[in-house]
């Protein structure tokens, strides 16, 4: 017993050592980490404070003659519009070869013919009973005549006594009577021409002729129909004369007026794009809208188109209007783009902003017109952002 326990002691003592062991060489290796984690932590140095410097745009500003120019859109229009319509009725017995849409036709033109029998009819009636009823006119005429020299012979002999006071009564009772009837029969001839007068002009009314040289839409009448009086057959829009109408805002007619003491007869430039050709036409004002639109809250402006027109100009057409007011001499144009709040601008000097407050200027609606408060040759900032303020840093860039 002795011996077995003399030989369970060694192994004892080793098992607390390896328990101590252990433990000890996680520490150290730990340690260990620790140490290589600390003697390869990155250096980190501290950070430049870097000015930024702002990309604007700007503009070299000097006094010079300004004209102040509106663009709007506007739409041509053809001066004269009219529904064709039949005066008469009756069946279509011809219509013109051009008498179809888009087609242009000159004045006069005969588009468009109704059967004429009954109008021609109507007329020879009316000239019949005119030419009897003017044969009565001539007999009663006659007669009444007769009855006055009766009468002059019948107060001749009355004088020398031969005749008794009541046959130169009958006789002037006979004047008055046949008078009368010549008269009344002179109502019936007038009555009886005006008979005439309707019955040509109806008997016209058969063909429907061009009123102006212009191109016909809306085409409604062919051979065969039969057409009541007021039944449109067409519609003709002028080809020689065109309007441009355009909406002027309640501000940009005020702005205007301030400057311009009349708007009538001002020049305006008027500009077509037809696919990739550009048309340039000149046009005046003539009016101007009656009253502000409550839609557009704006004026109408009606100017008309001057000078040779191209054939291919048609009605409905959208173009771009530009209007010149009356020049403005020694100011600066700026764009409202460098206007900050009061009336604010700045100036870059030096690559730095600088503060500028503007005071005598007009307002141009995009642009301002400066009278004074700057000098030529000032470098005026037209790019708005928030950063913008006296010192910041700046490059003006194309």
């Amino acid at each position: 017993m002795r011996e077995q326990a003399h030989k369970l002691r060694p192994s004892w003592g080793g098992g607390r050592f390896r328990k101590l062991v252990v433990p000890l060489l996680v520490l150290m290796g730990g340690f260990f980490g620790f140490s290589m984690l600390v003697a390869t932590k990155p250096q980190t140095k501290p950070a430049e404070n870097i000015e930024r410097v702002w990309s604007v745009e700007a503009q070299t500003v000097a006094y010079e003659t300004y004209q102040p120019r509106i663009f709007t859109f506007g739409e041509l229009r053809a001066r004269r519009e009219v529904n064709l319509r039949a005066l008469v009725s009756g069946e279509v017995i011809a219509t013109s070869a051009d008498f179809e849409d888009g087609a242009r036709v000159a004045k006069g033109d005969v588009l468009l013919e109704i059967d004429p029998f009954t109008y021609e009819n109507q007329l020879a009636d009316a000239l019949a009973q005119l030419k009897g009823a003017k044969a009565v006119l001539k007999e009663r005429q006659a007669a009444a005549k007769l009855a006055q020299q009766e009468k002059e012979r019948a107060e001749q002999l009355f004088e020398k006594g031969t005749v008794s006071k009541k046959t130169l009564d009958d006789k002037t009772t006979d004047v008055t009577i046949k008078a009368a009837r010549a008269e009344q029969q002179q109502s019936a001839v007038d009555r009886i021409n005006v008979q005439v007068k309707k019955a040509k002009r109806d008997l016209n009314n058969t063909k429907v002729v061009a009123p102006f040289s212009g191109y016909l839409a809306n085409i409604n009448a062919r051979e065969g129909r039969v057409l009541n009086p007021n039944d449109q057959v067409g519609m003709l829009l002028d080809s020689d004369n065109f309007d441009v109408v355009f909406n002027m805002s309640d501000a940009e007619y005020g702005r205007f007026l301030e400057r311009n003491s009349e708007v009538i007869g001002r020049p305006i430039n008027v500009v077509w794009q037809l696919g990739g050709e550009r048309i340039e036409l000149k046009a005046e004002i003539e009016r101007v809208g009656a009253q502000i639109s409550q839609t557009t809250r704006g004026v109408d402006v009606f100017a008309r188109i001057d000078g040779k027109l191209p054939s291919n100009l048609r009605g409905g057409a959208f173009v771009t209007v530009e209007l010149l007011a009356q020049p403005v001499p020694d100011v600066m144009a700026i764009s409202k783009d460098a206007i900050y709040t009061d009336n604010t601008i700045y100036l870059v000097e030096n690559g730095r902003l600088a503060r500028r407050e503007i005071k005598d200027f007009i307002d141009d609606g995009a642009r301002v017109l400066l009278k004074s408060g700057l000098q030529a040759g000032d470098i005026v900032l037209t790019t708005w952002f928030n950063e913008a303020a006296p010192g910041v840093a700046v490059k003006v860039v194309e």
